[in-house]
Formats: structure tokens, sequence, C-alpha cells
């Protein structure tokens, strides 16, 4: 047996034959061609994978989203908003309502917490005008420190009736021939008023001080009640006392609607229940200042029957007692150095009650001193003009007409306050005497301060 050894020249053109051999090139295109499209469809079925895994995953952090102001924040903290645009529309919608439901009860917590934080405002109008000069946002009880007062103990005088005392001081005048206005006819023919400027009114109040301010408004002066443009009559009146100045200087002019300034002549409710607290006829030295600076002036006084009085003002303001007794007067004869004061103390916690708002018995000596004190000083400054009126006096028009000057039409029943006035369903604060609304109550509480 003959054996061929093969060499590489001739392995080479076994093979051409092998290769132009016409059944082999078509096998081996075939096998090319089939190989191609499948890997065609391996990248195609790898790129819909892809693909629908990054749909899956979106949409797995779409229903695991947290829902925020912004809009929707997935768990790492990123916006997913975007993603809602291929959701179906109504769950877009549905989603989009509870997003916008809770951005809209966010912002109303933060704005609520905003608030809480800030300083609370005092309530008033909007772009509110700078407060006056004599106002009470310059004291407070921490900065103001109670000023000594007086009054005296029980006296003849004190039990007089205000006509009975009117005699008796109009005798005095005579007696050291001082002249008395309302007989000095020819001295006030033209004047409207027959009694000397300024016109000083020492009531307390509920003893109708805005009823004498209309009084004398009706008679066509100026007249101010509590307050005139430049702030608080009792503080404008309170700082001049300390500074030994005129009671009435930087507080004495009015303006009209038509801009006018005229000098004002009379002020009704001059006092102030704190803080500050100053009643020029009970601190020491005010009526003093105001016979130092107004020696030819007139001081008015109009009372009440004191248990009415008490029993009105306990019951219409129960803060105002607070301040009058232990908060910024001391009114009840506590923490405060001077003449009587232990007095006064001993008598304000033995009266019955506790508070001091129900101290009625007690409030009754205070009042009626406090008339006893303004009626001996005007005994002492006969150069000074004063009256006195009772309110319930029948005759208290006619009284006033005669040492006035104005007629007895011009009184009217006046109640401070838009809560008087609410109740009794009117228009207006002062009605003429007879024409008051129906069951009126004189001593109805109101929200007033006077």
């Amino acid at each position: 047996m003959n054996h061929q050894l093969r060499t590489p020249s001739s392995a080479t053109a076994a093979a051409a034959v092998v290769n132009n051999d016409p059944t082999t090139r078509r096998n081996n295109y075939n096998g090319r061609t089939a190989t191609t499209s499948s890997n065609y469809r391996m990248i195609i079925i790898s790129v819909i994978s892809f693909l629908l895994g990054l749909q899956f995953s979106q949409l797995t952090a779409l229903f695991q989203a947290d829902f925020t102001v912004g809009g929707y924040i997935d768990n790492n903290n990123e916006d997913v908003t975007e993603y809602m645009t291929w959701a179906p529309d109504e769950i877009e919608n549905e989603e989009r309502v509870i997003i916008n439901n809770h951005r809209h009860r966010d912002e109303k917590e933060d704005e609520e917490t905003t608030m809480k934080q800030q300083p609370r405002k005092k309530r008033g109008r909007r772009n509110r005008k700078p407060p006056p000069r004599y106002h009470t946002d310059n004291y407070d009880i921490d900065n103001f420190k109670p000023l000594p007062w007086s009054l005296p103990r029980p006296s003849p005088i004190r039990y007089q009736t205000s006509e009975e005392f009117m005699k008796d001081y109009i005798a005095l005048k005579r007696k050291n021939g001082i002249p008395l206005p309302w007989e000095q006819t020819e001295k006030y023919k033209d004047d409207k008023v027959t009694l000397p400027r300024p016109i000083i009114g020492l009531n307390f109040p509920k003893s109708a001080t805005l009823t004498m301010s209309e009084y004398f408004r009706c008679a066509g002066i100026t007249a101010h009640h509590t307050a005139t443009p430049d702030g608080r009559i009792g503080i404008c009146m309170m700082e001049n006392h300390l500074t030994n100045k005129p009671p009435m200087e930087g507080c004495n002019t009015d303006q009209n609607n038509n801009g006018d300034i005229k000098s004002l002549e009379v002020i009704f409710d001059i006092g102030l229940q704190g803080p500050p607290c100053y009643y020029a006829s009970l601190h020491d030295g005010g009526l003093e200042n105001i016979a130092k600076h107004y020696p030819e002036g007139t001081i008015m006084l109009v009372t009440r029957n004191s248990t009415k009085w008490a029993k009105s003002i306990t019951g219409w303001n129960g803060k105002i007692m607070a301040l009058w007794a232990e908060e910024a007067c001391h009114f009840d004869g506590s923490s405060l150095d001077g003449e009587g004061m232990e007095y006064w103390n001993d008598l304000f916690t033995s009266s019955p009650g506790k508070l001091s708002r129900k101290k009625v018995k007690y409030w009754i000596e205070f009042y009626e001193a406090h008339t006893q004190k303004i009626r001996e000083f005007a005994m002492k400054h006969l150069s000074l003009t004063y009256v006195e009126v009772e309110l319930e006096n029948d005759k208290m028009a006619e009284q006033l007409e005669y040492y006035t000057g104005v007629t007895q039409k011009c009184v009217q029943v006046c109640h401070p306050g838009p809560h008087w006035i609410r109740k009794h369903d009117t228009t207006s604060k002062c009605h003429p005497v007879g024409e008051e609304p129906p069951e009126i109550d004189p001593d109805a509480d109101d929200d007033s301060t006077t």
C-alpha cells in the first residue's frame, strides 16, 4: 500500500476545490444569513426589554413617591412630576388634585406658623396715623410710678347739697367783695358764656362729663371731652403739673372741619385711670397748679347721688376699678406714703367685698370725700370762679342757665359708648331731656372709657 505525504500546498489546493463546489458555497451563505438575523433579533429584544424595564422602574417610583409642595418627589429626593405625562388622563388629574390639596394645606400651615412667630399687632385701622403727643402708649405699669394723692376725712361741708353749698360760697365771695361773673351783665353782654375761661370740669367718670361738654358746644364755644387733637387731656395736665407749666399748655387748641385753629375754652373728663393715672382733683398739687396758672379761671363740678354713682361705675367697668384700686392709681391707700393713706387703706380693706368693684361702700366714701376736697379748695381760692350743680336736681338745667348764660335747652341726656347706642337702637349718644329713647337705664353698662 502506498502512502503519499501531503504538503501545505497540496492541502490548500484541496480546500480550493471544495470551496469552488456550488453546493458548498450555498450552504455557507445560508449559515451566515441565519447568524446575522439571529443577532438582529437579539439586539431588538434587548432594546425592548431595556425600555420596558426603564418604564417599569419609573412606574414603581411614581407610586412610591411622596407628595410635597414643589411637586412629586421620589424616595431619592428627585422630582418625578414630569413622568405624570405618560399616565392616563384620569390618573394624572386625580393625582394632581391630591398634589394641589396638599400644597394648599401646607401653605396654610406655613402661614399660620409664621403668624404665630410674629409679634401680635394691636388691633386698629389700617394705615393708622402716628399717635398724638399725649398718648397712653408712652406709659405702662412698669415705667409709671403712682403719684401721691389725698382726700380729707369727713367734715360737715361734705354732706351739704349742691344748692346749700353754692349759697355759702356765693355769700363768702360777696363778703370779700369779689364780683360774681353771672351778675356782671355788662362785662359779658357780648359773650356766649358768662364765665371766665378756661372752664375746667372736675367731674368723675359717670357724672355727666359728656353732657357738660356737649352743653358748652351747644353754646357755640370750643369744648372737648377726654381728649383734644393733641391727645389725652389727663396726660397733658399731668406732664404740665410735674414740670410746673400751665395745665392746658400743649393741649389748649381746637381745629374745626375747615382747618381753623381756635383756643380751647372748656374741658371735661380730664382724668385718666392709667397707666398713667392722674386726676388733678385727687393728686397732690393738681388743683393748686390750676389756681396758680389760671387764678381767674373757672372750675366746675356736677355731682351725683353718691350711692347711685358708686353702683353705676362699679357695674359699668370692672377694669377701671382694678386700675383705680390696686393696679395703676392705688386709690385703695396701699403702696403709697402720704397723708391719710392709712385711713383710706383701712377703710378699703374693711369694706365688704373681695374685689375692688364689689366694694361699693368704699367708693361711696371716696366719691363724697372728693366732692368735699373740691369745695374746701374753692372756699380757699376765691379768685377762681366755682360752679356746682347736682345731676338729679330737677332744677339743674335752670341753675346752669343762671350761672353760665347758656340756655337750658342745650342740656341733653348723654350716654357715651357705642354699646349704649346699639342697645337702644339709636344713632345719637345725646338727646334732649324728655326725648330719650324708651327704656333708657342711666346705669346701664357701656364700653366707653369716660
